[in-house]
């Protein structure tokens, strides 16, 4: 249970009590300062926090409609102390502030409450504590590369020697951040810039559409999702943290701290119907940007939005989240480490770029239809760019439906774990595709996999599809091209009929994950918003229902601990092969704990809803809800059992999630 502040150039994790656990200062994929969540909750280093003597307990909660999070410690005397911490954020002349500072603001609230103020940043992933320096009312921590500043108005010997002291009537200020020297009052600087910041977000909230159910939670998730947007390059951040498991008994989870291309492209209509267009013209730069910086984009991109990833590297001094597990940083992007995709294209190379050839269609669709972006983003060049994505798509999806007698080597779109039908992915084990051997993960044992991981990807093959019918739609609006547009319309309804056919399980009466396969996996709840087929298409309601009995097979992490003895697996690709020997359901019943993706689980909701069970889909939702402290901020993983949060946090692709589904539930305006 974490709350998250942060501006949009660097993000900070607290816990309830109000203590920094986890921030990268330098940036969203920089080296964290604050990294006890990583350090099995340290109390030695990593962390910075306000130790109230005699505490007893601490409530916790964001002020009004801001990201300015309100943390209030008590004793069991009566006394109390506000906490106040935020990043600033808000219009400066033309343009949004956005420092590289934490401000934080301790301000007494009843009796005599004596506190110790402990601020220890690291460097280096915990590798060394570094030195100080101090000043008359500051104190400079020094790095071998950065220099951090803790600037405030309190006597700099508490936070040197970390004494206790009596909270006086005059609040406490600090500002933490880049080594720059104050020019004025800090007590003034401080009051401006939380007033600045409060007044930015009551007026941002102010533009946002809000159904009449939800709005608190819908408000708290969309703010995040702008916080997690990269002011560098217009790309959102999948998440602020990195090797957090999956589950108790999980392995590391991989690092999130990149733009990725997945469900974010499948958001837009999302976003456009919170009212959040900023967001959307940014990442639509970006997308565009993207395309012209390759000749064939990739899935996954730096934070930065570079195309070079870093070094995927150990931290021995991090001992992980809650000590589980080994800590890592960096590694491949997801189109690295699978040998020709970079230099060459033969068929499964091309399958695999096939997919996101169809995002960047279905994404940047979006501004040719909107009058606002037509000038900065519609132009012929990207026409021409996106038509030459579609016309490789249709080549390769050509390529797989005529010949099948080398689908048992063909992968995956790169990166395996394509929109969660792959567990592996979420894991370091499966993050480049490759295991230690260099060999692909859907390629390894190969006898031991069903056949359908093996064949055509059948979300894949539709957005394939997309990328057809998206130009159709552009070809007649755009260009008003009746030629090219109705080229468009005739690849569209060929490809649409072959993958009815192909990906068409009748013995299940569903859609199944691969063409010809017999198990459906999350990817397949994703249909309808593409617009494959309609929400009340029997098709559907048969696919949900499959997915249903089939669960099981992408339970992120089955197992725990009963009276010591570890049960369950923490590898991925054993879990699967788990869930093979299992009749329906058997090991989700039997586990004491059971993880599932957020946003599957989410993904799942909007289903139930499409097919018209809304009170079932209502009453999922509530429940993945009262699994967060903070209602609308969520991570990767939820354990069904406990109700814990697992995996990195917060979660880009559950909160797009919910920012889909929760509206869709609420009642209309109408019936107020």
């Amino acid at each position: 249970d974490l709350a998250v502040i942060g501006n949009g150039m660097l993000g900070a994790l607290l816990d309830q009590t109000g203590r920094f656990v986890w921030c990268c200062l330098e940036g969203f994929d920089s080296e964290p300062i604050f990294n006890c969540l990583l350090n099995n909750n340290s109390d030695k280093t990593g962390f910075f926090d306000v130790v109230l003597e005699n505490f007893d307990y601490a409530e916790q909660a964001y002020f009004g409609l801001s990201m300015v999070l309100v943390t209030t410690l008590h004793t069991n005397q009566g006394d109390s102390v506000e906490i106040r911490d935020f990043a600033p954020r808000f219009y400066h002349f033309d343009r949004i502030f956005r420092p590289f500072q934490l401000i934080r603001t301790i301000r007494r609230v009843r009796g005599d409450p004596r506190v110790r103020v402990r601020l220890r940043p690291t460097f280096e992933y915990n590798s060394t504590d570094g030195y100080q320096t101090r000043g008359s009312q500051h104190v400079r921590y020094c790095g071998p590369r950065n220099t951090w500043r803790a600037t405030t108005n309190m006597s700099i010997r508490h936070i040197l020697e970390e004494s206790l002291f009596l909270v006086p009537s005059e609040p406490v200020y600090m500002i933490f951040g880049a080594d720059e020297s104050f020019t004025n009052s800090l007590r003034n600087v401080a009051i401006d810039f939380e007033a600045k910041t409060l007044n930015y977000w009551k007026q941002w909230c102010s533009c946002l559409c809000l159904p009449v159910e939800f709005q608190e939670v819908l408000i708290r998730g969309a703010m995040t999702v702008v916080l997690l947007q990269s002011e560098d390059s217009g790309g959102f951040i999948s998440a602020l943290t990195m090797s957090v498991p999956l589950g108790r008994t999980g392995r590391p989870t991989g690092d999130s701290r990149v733009c990725r291309l997945l469900d974010e492209c499948l958001a837009l209509p999302v976003l456009r119907g919170m009212g959040l267009f900023d967001p959307i013209r940014k990442f639509l730069q970006f997308a565009k940007e993207m395309c012209f910086v390759q000749e064939v984009p990739q899935h996954t991109y730096s934070a930065n939005g570079t195309v070079e990833s870093k070094a995927r590297e150990r931290r021995p001094f991090l001992a992980g989240f809650c000590g589980l597990g080994d800590v890592f940083s960096g590694g491949p992007l997801l189109e690295d480490g699978v040998p020709g995709l970079r230099t060459g294209e033969n068929a499964a190379n091309s399958w695999s770029r096939a997919a996101i050839y169809g995002l960047f269609v279905v994404t940047l669709a979006h501004a040719f239809f909107d009058a606002r972006l037509s000038q900065d983003i519609c132009t012929s060049k990207l026409f021409e760019k996106l038509e030459s994505f579609a016309l490789r798509a249709c080549e390769s999806f050509s390529e797989q439906s005529m010949d099948n007698k080398g689908l048992s080597t063909v992968r995956q779109p790169a990166g395996a774990g394509f929109f969660d039908d792959d567990l592996a992915f979420f894991t370091w084990e499966g993050s480049s595709g490759l295991d230690s051997r260099g060999v692909s993960g859907s390629d390894i044992a190969a006898d031991q996999l069903p056949q359908s991981s093996r064949s055509v990807h059948s979300l894949t093959s539709v957005l394939c599809w997309a990328a057809a019918d998206r130009l159709h739609r552009i070809a007649g609006h755009f260009l008003e091209d009746a030629d090219r547009a109705e080229f468009w319309r005739s690849r569209a309804a060929e490809m649409h009929e072959v993958i009815s056919v192909r990906a068409w399980n009748p013995e299940r009466s569903a859609f199944t994950t691969h063409w010809g396969g017999k198990y459906v996996g999350p990817s397949m709840l994703r249909l309808v918003e593409l617009g494959f087929i309609a929400p009340d298409d029997p098709r559907f309601r048969g696919t949900v229902r499959a997915f249903e009995v089939d669960a099981c097979r992408h339970a992120v992490h089955i197992g725990g601990r009963v009276d010591g003895a570890t049960h369950g697996s923490d590898s991925p690709s054993r879990s699967a092969r788990h869930h093979e020997e299992q009749d329906n359901g058997d090991a989700v019943l039997e586990a004491p704990s059971v993880c599932f993706m957020t946003h599957t689980l989410l993904w799942y909701c909007e289903a139930l809803r499409c097919i018209g069970t809304r009170a079932r889909s209502r009453r999922l939702l509530e429940a993945i809800l009262r699994c967060s402290t903070h209602r609308g901020i969520l991570s990767e993983a939820v354990d069904l059992r406990s109700g814990e949060s697992w995996g990195n946090a917060p979660s880009l692709a559950a909160l797009l999630a919910l920012l889909r589904v929760a509206p869709r539930l609420s009642r209309s305006w109408r019936e107020v």
